[in-house]
């Protein structure tokens, strides 16, 4: 599945406030649900054309002289030469809230403002169906099923509002032995924490095998049209 990967985190509980970190996290994707929402995103172009051989074969070719790219009437399309290689190692169509925040990134590039739609059928095609959020600042993904909904003018719910998705995922994952309990929220480092409340009446080794099993559980490529990414945080039973 594109972009999905399972990460195991331990939490631990917290007082009566809020997880900083799951705060952070919501406040994050709040900006986010925001941006595709708007009706402009904007998006860098080379102030001159580009230097280099297409990544990955997924560049358009250029008219003009070996090794260069030239700018087309498609600001998105432009965008796509500039696509940010991620952490995962996948690439992903950088997207700006503010010039401020692209200036931030690069001061050799201008920005331009496209619709969001279009930005994100650029991103399906030439990229690993991702989008970057300020990247150099906020480097927040846009995770892969948001960016094919919107691509196709769908809309898009995430996966830690998704009701029917955290059904199944929760029926899945209660039913791995030794899981008592399941809870979500917005991921820090993926789109989805699935909190796991897993008994530890049978020692460590029955809490390696219950998380063992959740994350054959999750990284089955059927979750890929609906989660991005996920992170599994064992609580202490």
């Amino acid at each position: 599945m594109s972009g999905h990967e399972d990460v195991t985190r331990p939490v631990r509980p917290g007082g009566a406030g809020p997880d900083p970190q799951v705060a952070a996290a919501l406040a994050a994707r709040a900006k986010m649900e925001r941006l595709l929402a708007a009706s402009r995103v904007i998006v860098p172009v080379a102030a001159h054309a580009l230097t280099g051989a297409p990544r990955d074969g997924r560049r358009p070719a250029s008219a003009g002289a070996p090794g260069h790219e030239g700018h087309t009437k498609d600001a998105a399309q432009d965008a796509a030469t500039l696509a940010v290689d991620l952490p995962d190692g996948h690439i992903a169509l950088p997207v700006f809230t503010s010039a401020a925040a692209m200036r931030a990134w690069r001061d050799d590039v201008r920005p331009v403002p496209v619709e969001p739609a279009r930005a994100a059928q650029v991103a399906a095609l030439e990229t690993d169906q991702l989008w970057v959020l300020d990247p150099g600042t906020r480097d927040l993904r846009l995770p892969r099923p948001a960016v094919v909904a919107l691509a196709g003018g769908e809309a898009w719910i995430p996966s830690w509002r998704n009701e029917p998705v955290q059904a199944e995922v929760a029926a899945q994952l209660g039913a791995v032995e030794g899981v008592t309990g399941v809870a979500f929220a917005p991921g820090e480092g993926a789109e989805l924490r699935v909190l796991l409340r897993v008994d530890s009446s049978g020692g460590m080794a029955g809490v390696a095998a219950a998380l063992e099993a959740c994350q054959m559980v999750m990284v089955n490529p059927a979750w890929g049209e609906l989660i991005d990414t996920v992170e599994l945080c064992p609580l202490p039973a």
